[in-house]
């Protein structure tokens, strides 16, 4: 039964955190410790992203590129803020951060709305785009198509880059993005790996529709993004000393709320007197 004793999900005061484990061990450990998040945050992303879905499906069967311009676009924006919200709860549980998921995830939702829309917007109409190209090149060069392949999967990569420094940093949006292409470069197997992830991923999921479906509604953005993020996270916190400065942030709410638990009692004491 030591197996499944991990189901606690994100509490007041979270689950006992075991001792970190490595690889699937790992990914197991942070699914079976926060099921709850991270099963709420991807049904809200996966609801969001059915805009975006149905726009592609209708640009693919239609052969319409408006479709795309319109609905891929509108639909990133209105997606990509849960799927941020995602992408937090992930890092949550890699950091083992304990307390209510509902509370958290709202804070960093409004937190993250405006930039979040903004790359959605971006992101929505360029991975549409590309994969309606794709789908639609006939008769064309192998040059061509492997020039359009590399675009795709240099997109993937800074997407894959950008989206966790969202949910963790305020950053301006053009800094994010060259952080990413930055953090490709310097970290390429690590890149290649949570690309490769994610494609054949969410390829099995369009190759095997509609079977696909239940899957979809399990396991929609979070498990790929738990795979790519725990892949990703130690090159993350070097780069920006995430761990560090919520450490920091942390101990300086408690010397806070401690100074003010003083304040107060100093106060109850004096009208005592």
């Amino acid at each position: 039964m030591g197996f499944f004793n991990n189901f606690n999900g994100m509490g007041p005061e979270g689950a006992q955190v075991p001792e970190p484990k490595t690889g699937l061990g790992r990914v197991w450990q942070i699914i079976t410790r926060d099921m709850l998040g991270l099963l709420g945050s991807g049904i809200l992303a996966g609801i969001t992203a059915l805009v975006y879905i149905v726009s592609l499906f209708f640009a693919m069967t239609s052969h319409g590129l408006i479709f795309v311009l319109v609905g891929c676009t509108l639909g990133g924006a209105i997606a990509m803020p849960q799927i941020v919200g995602v992408a937090d709860t992930v890092l949550r549980g890699i950091r083992n951060e304990a307390g209510f998921w509902g509370m958290r995830y709202r804070k960093a939702w409004k937190r993250n709305f405006k930039q979040s829309a903004v790359f959605g917007l971006i992101a929505g109409f360029l991975f549409g785009f590309q994969y309606f190209m794709l789908m639609h090149t006939r008769n064309q060069g192998l040059f061509i198509v492997v020039l359009m392949l590399a675009g795709a999967v240099i997109s993937i990569s800074v997407a894959t880059w950008a989206v966790p420094q969202i949910a963790l940093m305020e950053l301006p949006l053009g800094r994010i993005l060259l952080n990413s292409l930055v953090l490709s470069a310097q970290h390429p197997i690590k890149t290649i790996i949570a690309v490769a992830v994610t494609l054949v991923y969410w390829l099995f999921m369009v190759v095997t529709y509609p079977f696909s479906t239940l899957l979809y509604v399990l396991f929609n953005f979070w498990l790929p993004m738990l795979i790519c993020l725990q892949t990703l996270w130690k090159p993350i916190d070097e780069a920006f000393n995430i761990k560090e400065s919520i450490d920091e942030l942390n101990a300086k709410k408690r010397a806070e709320e401690k100074a003010a638990e003083a304040a107060d009692s100093a106060g109850n004491d004096g009208e005592e007197e």
